[in-house]
């Protein structure tokens, strides 16, 4: 009966370890991003000198007036298939972002997307806000479903990193999604109950720079340490 017992525990340790999530990070590898899904627009992505430490390789994508996609927007993105966002699921990811100046116009930075549908589940996006050089722009937070809805925002400096970090379960249902916001590594949205998923599809993230129209403003965006794991702790 012991040995049963042992034999059934060491079972369940493998299942649970055969369907943890990889850890993913992206990298960079002789001058060149590695390890997303997608590149739009790579003609405005590059591998650069970290603004704040030049002996660190990072990612600049710069939008302008020649990103434009065929559906009319203007976009110069990285997309990660998130590893597990099927229905109670859940994902943990991490990424820092630097300006080197105000973005000039609103610009998503960051939303996750349904897979064949194409259906947004929440993202942030950045905002110009008049007044001081350092506190240049607004970093907004939102969920999609069923409507969009802004459920936090703080204005931000440039010229310095910052680290946003997600916690998500998904699911369909408005009373078992929930999402958990740090900024900086403070708490920032707690355990918000929401749907989470808009259908059965998989879900993806993309990262970057992104409007819905063409505009003639150039704006820049550096990324670094995008990364998702099986636990918030790690991130």
């Amino acid at each position: 009966m012991l040995t049963m017992l042992k034999s059934t525990i060491l079972l369940l340790l493998f299942c649970n370890s055969a369907f943890a999530c990889p850890i993913w990070q992206a990298k960079v590898v002789e001058n060149s991003p590695q390890g997303w899904d997608y590149l739009l627009n790579p003609k405005n992505i590059q591998v650069v000198a970290n603004p704040s430490n030049f002996k660190q390789q990072v990612l600049k994508l710069s939008i302008s007036p020649d990103t434009s996609w065929p559906n009319g927007h203007s976009r110069v993105e990285v997309k990660h298939n998130g590893c597990a966002t099927d229905e109670g699921d859940s994902t943990y990811i991490s990424w820092g972002f630097y300006l080197n100046r105000p973005v000039q116009t609103i610009n998503d930075i960051a939303y996750w997307e349904t897979d064949k549908s194409h259906l947004q589940s929440m993202g942030m996006y950045l905002a110009p806000v008049n007044g001081s050089e350092k506190i240049a722009n607004k970093l907004l937070f939102f969920t999609s479903l069923p409507k969009r809805k802004i459920q936090w925002q703080q204005n931000i400096s440039i010229k310095k990193w910052h680290k946003i970090a997600l916690a998500i379960d998904w699911s369909a249902s408005k009373s078992k999604g929930q999402i958990s916001v740090w900024f900086n590594n403070q708490l920032v949205v707690k355990q918000l109950t929401v749907k989470t998923k808009p259908d059965d599809n998989k879900l993806f993230i993309q990262l970057g720079l992104h409007r819905e129209q063409t505009e003639a403003f150039i704006d820049s965006i550096y990324l670094r340490n995008v990364r998702e794991d099986d636990n918030i702790q790690n991130l």
